[in-house]
């Protein structure tokens, strides 16, 4: 699904009340972001799933 918005402001609004935690809101600003940059407006490509950002803390501490 392709969600087309007038402005930046809109499309932010849009993607709070959309996402359903940080990580994806993150994901989908930078769609967002990236589509403006490269297309010349704004717009969202949305699959079934948002994918997430995730962070691994991969540091072992000292116990």
């Amino acid at each position: 699904m392709k969600v087309k918005f007038a402005s930046r402001l809109e499309a932010i609004e849009w993607i709070a009340n959309y996402v359903e935690d940080e990580g994806q809101f993150e994901v989908l600003r930078e769609q967002l972001n990236f589509n403006h940059i490269y297309n010349g407006y704004f717009f969202l490509q949305l699959e079934d799933s948002i994918a997430e950002v995730v962070m691994l803390d991969n540091k072992k501490k000292a116990s």
